[in-house]
């Protein structure tokens, strides 16, 4: 895909997150800023806590409960699985990419935004799903048929993949139409999987179908998951001064699985590390081993707020 450069005159990145995943997202805003200059940031934020010194030290605007200007949104569209989706109504910018705060830059990606040609550019999956896998990660296919005869959901199984990022354009659906979606998804919440995996692959190409958008699919997400660590780390080597990119290569690493923690082993974290360290040295100048013990105490209480929040959900079921 070739990016015309006016296509990204109103351009900017938007990365979603909650309290939770804020210590990976400030990591995510630093990749940009390491692989993409001075690209404008946007935190989509499902929260109230505090983002003021990401704000400083990235000039990022800030999307919340309380800055958002729709009021269906607000009260629709924060939460597991939907949050990211306001960035097609409320995007500070008529083009943008997508971010969950798992992600890291790697490389000019930006040669994959194509709006000349495209509404949106997803991943492309390069994977033929079979239909055991469609119901298992996207939606239930009887259902599918029965609920939207006109879908031809067999014709997109090389398609459907992670939204977890993505390149997209603002005011390409209709707001009652996501809405209607949302209606459906509270009587009948067992048929789309996984939050917006398959409801919004199912938009995005139903509505392709139909003329109305233009989707494509590139081959630039990487899901750390579906690859052995020492594959990641041949592919995404970091250096004593940082990332080492090799013959233009340009993705965006996804941490769908194991989250890349600073001390973890169960996956490959050495690019977010980095970005976390860049990010902290910008947010108050802390370097070397007090920036590691900070960023070591955010993985902590991030740990320990997961698990606290799995034991209340658990208990709260056992005596409902």
């Amino acid at each position: 895909m070739n990016t015309s450069s006016s296509s990204l005159d109103d351009f900017g990145v938007i990365i979603a997150c909650c309290f939770q995943d804020y210590l990976l997202a400030k990591g995510a805003c630093a990749s940009v800023r390491h692989f993409l200059g001075d690209v404008p940031l946007c935190l989509l934020v499902d929260g109230t806590f505090s983002t003021e010194s990401l704000e400083k030290a990235y000039n990022a605007t800030i999307i919340n409960h309380k800055t958002i200007k729709n009021e269906l949104l607000r009260e629709r569209s924060f939460g597991w699985g939907t949050t990211r989706l306001i960035a097609f109504w409320e995007s500070p910018w008529q083009h943008f990419l997508i971010l969950d705060a798992d992600t890291n830059i790697w490389g000019n990606v930006l040669k994959f935004a194509d709006f000349d040609n495209f509404d949106v550019i997803m991943d492309a999956p390069n994977y033929n799903y079979p239909d055991e896998e469609i119901i298992e990660y996207f939606f239930d296919i009887e259902e599918i048929e029965k609920h939207f005869p006109d879908f031809d959901w067999r014709s997109h199984r090389t398609q459907y993949c992670c939204p977890g990022v993505y390149f997209a354009s603002r005011d390409i659906f209709s707001l009652e139409e996501y809405i209607e979606i949302l209606d459906f998804i509270d009587r009948y919440p067992h048929i789309f999987k996984y939050g917006d995996m398959g409801f919004l692959n199912f938009m995005l190409w139903r509505a392709s179908d139909a003329g109305k958008i233009r989707v494509g699919n590139a081959d630039f997400q990487v899901l750390a998951p579906n690859y052995e660590q020492k594959d990641l780390e041949k592919r995404f080597p970091m250096t004593k001064t940082g990332p080492l990119v090799e013959n233009d290569d340009a993705a965006i690493i996804h941490w769908c699985g194991y989250k890349p923690l600073m001390s973890t082993s169960r996956t490959y974290a050495d690019p977010m590390s980095f970005s976390r360290r860049k990010c902290l040295e910008a947010e108050s100048g802390l370097t070397g081993l007090p920036a590691d013990v900070l960023l070591q105490w955010e993985d902590f209480y991030s740990t320990f707020i997961k698990y606290k929040n799995k034991a209340r959900k658990k208990l709260q079921k056992f005596f409902n």
